[in-house]
């Protein structure tokens, strides 16, 4: 069957966080309206992927979950392909990441409103969406110490589960009481002010992950409809070229909620589908993009590459994407002074593991592959540094507002570089600040084809300034005496102090991180919004694509700036924002 078409009034493009929200808000509150919510990969609700404690087992077993793209050689990462993992299907990346839960901090928020010129932004309004969106568990036991969870600042009627690991250790206390004279407390690091070691607050509730199709998608609206393993391949416009119809999907094999199609029409060779009132992309900071320049929207030097004839010329697309470099330091624990680990490295110990998981969604894959700590912190010597000066003074007073952390450290987490018999702690350390822009692009015209991902990792100087500072203060704090005591070893870092060795074991411990599939993916700023006349502005404040109607984008793709944090929540944010701009329209 070929040719097949009907419309909708509002068609989203994408599951993800924001996809999610948008369209689920839209259908709640837009009664007479019907809205169809387009995903490009499947369900996502096989039981055993739901665990939050065993990622790596749902990338080995379940490749159905991830987009599964790389980026270009990086120049500054010794000529190497990275993975560049995007969730896929139902849930979108929430489906695939570790659960971390962080807001960032409300410089981040006071930056996004001034960049756009939108008071909708800023801390105190984006604090009510987030709260409206959340049901925090209260934290017990070991938690009441160290943690401080207050009503003004957290949810407790919204469709996302948000809390703390199931289980507190007391080998985590022993760990935030050694450091607690030299690092200060933080008893709640989504208060807006994140800097500080606080408990990490996570996406997970009672052993099982929250994602956004869980959270969003499982009781949806009448006048929803969700349809899966549906790629769209192009936005489809008027005869003009001005205005956003539709979009053309391909491979439709699959549907779920109350979708008013029949399935001999989404088991056609391609559908078209109308939108009445708008086209939405959510498909994330590469595949939105992506999207676009296969439309004929986007940079026309780019388009002309490919012989795809211009909608409209905006520059700005694909351009400016962002993302968060990390890379992790090993130490090799003394024997009986660490347990978490233990199970990892026994096959027959982690089968067990996931057994009891299946069983009772309890043991080690719902307590312990959840970080414990995060810290987010600032450097004096990075905003001393030759680097830092010559920055301009309006960059440099953007990473020195009071709230904003220059690198993040979460420890306690897995790795696989240390073998039994020996036990280990893991440190993730993560650069916050970066000047560097890369971008996406195609590799071709065909829709089937992967983007062309080039990130540009520690292409800026300052970027390589903030990496070499970061692992060095990391080092210091592992240094730090209590914890010096109980281990034998640096199992993996650098051999020395030097800004030489450093910059070095930058480079070489992504060889590590991409073999296991590590990595930050929080890649967003690829449709930027801004405003109007700003040359790189590719939204507006509204999340309308510039120069042309019923077309926007809402993910994080439009992110001016990168945020100091996961961007799992922000997304959720986007979402919502989106959602209630256009409500607001029919009110």
């Amino acid at each position: 069957m070929e040719g097949a078409t009907t419309s909708y009034d509002y068609v989203v493009v994408g599951a993800g966080p924001s996809g999610s929200v948008l369209a689920t808000r839209l259908a709640r509150s837009l009664k007479d309206f019907q809205i169809l919510l387009v995903e490009a990969g499947g369900e996502n609700a096989d039981p055993e992927h739901q665990s939050y404690g065993d990622r790596h087992w749902t990338f080995a077993t379940a490749p159905g979950y991830d987009w599964g793209y790389k980026t270009v050689p990086q120049e500054h990462l010794q000529g190497r392909e990275i993975g560049y993992s995007r969730g896929k299907g139902l849930g979108g990346s929430t489906a695939i990441n570790f659960c971390v839960f962080t807001r960032g901090p409300k410089a981040d928020y006071e930056q996004w409103a001034h960049d756009v010129g939108d008071d909708t932004w800023t801390w105190n309004q984006a604090l009510e969406r987030m709260k409206e969106l959340e049901t925090f568990g209260k934290p017990e036991g070991g938690y009441k110490h160290y943690v401080e969870i207050s009503d003004s600042v957290h949810g407790s009627n919204g469709p996302l589960h948000v809390g703390l690991p199931n289980v507190w250790d007391e080998e985590f206390g022993k760990y935030l009481n050694t450091l607690g004279p030299d690092y200060a407390l933080n008893p709640d690091h989504n208060s807006g002010d994140p800097l500080g070691m606080a408990v990490c607050q996570v996406s997970a509730l009672d052993g099982c992950r929250t994602t956004a199709s869980k959270a969003l998608l499982s009781d949806p609206p009448a006048n929803l409809s969700v349809v899966t393993r549906s790629a769209v391949e192009k936005i489809l416009f008027d005869e003009n070229g001005q205005r956003a119809v539709g979009v053309k999907t391909s491979q439709g094999k699959s549907w779920i909620s109350r979708c008013l199609l029949p399935l001999e029409l989404f088991s056609a060779d391609q559908v078209s589908v109308y939108a009445r009132k708008e086209v939405i992309l959510s498909a994330g900071a590469l595949d939105s993009p992506k999207l676009l320049l296969l439309s004929g929207v986007g940079p026309r030097s780019e388009l002309e590459k490919h012989a795809i004839p211009t909608i409209r010329d905006i520059p700005g697309i694909g351009k400016n994407l962002q993302d968060h470099l990390w890379l992790e330091l090993v130490t090799v624990q003394k024997a009986n002074r660490h347990h978490r680990t233990s199970y990892i490295n026994s096959p027959t110990a982690l089968e067990e593991a996931r057994a009891e998981w299946m069983k009772k969604k309890s043991g080690p894959l719902a307590d312990y592959f959840l970080p414990q700590m995060i810290a987010y912190l600032q450097s004096g010597s990075l905003v001393k540094s030759k680097e830092f000066q010559d920055l301009d003074q309006e960059t440099q007073s953007m990473y020195q507002a009071e709230t904003r952390p220059h690198y993040e450290l979460i420890s306690h987490i897995p790795t696989f570089s240390i073998q039994a018999p020996e036990k280990y702690l893991g440190t993730a350390v993560a650069f916050m600040s970066r000047q560097a822009s890369g971008e996406v692009t195609l590799q071709s015209s065909a829709p089937g084809d992967a983007p062309k991902i080039d990130p540009k990792f520690l292409d800026h100087p300052f970027d390589r300034r903030v990496a070499i500072d970061s692992v060095r203060k990391t080092l210091e704090f592992l240094d730090t005496p209590g914890l010096a005591v109980d281990r034998e070893k640096i199992g993996s870092g650098p051999k020395d102090r030097s800004d030489e060795e450093i910059l070095a074991s930058v480079l070489q411990m992504f060889r590590y991180i991409e073999a296991t599939g590590i990595s930050m993916w929080h890649m967003c700023g690829t449709v930027k919004m801004g405003k109007l006349e700003k040359p790189d502005t590719c939204v507006d404040k509204d999340f309308r694509v510039v120069g042309l109607q019923g077309l926007r984008v809402v993910d994080m793709s439009v992110a001016p700036l990168l945020p100091s944090a996961h961007t799992q929540a922000i997304a959720y944010l986007v979402g919502a924002i989106a959602a209630d701009k256009i409500i607001a329209q029919h009110t």
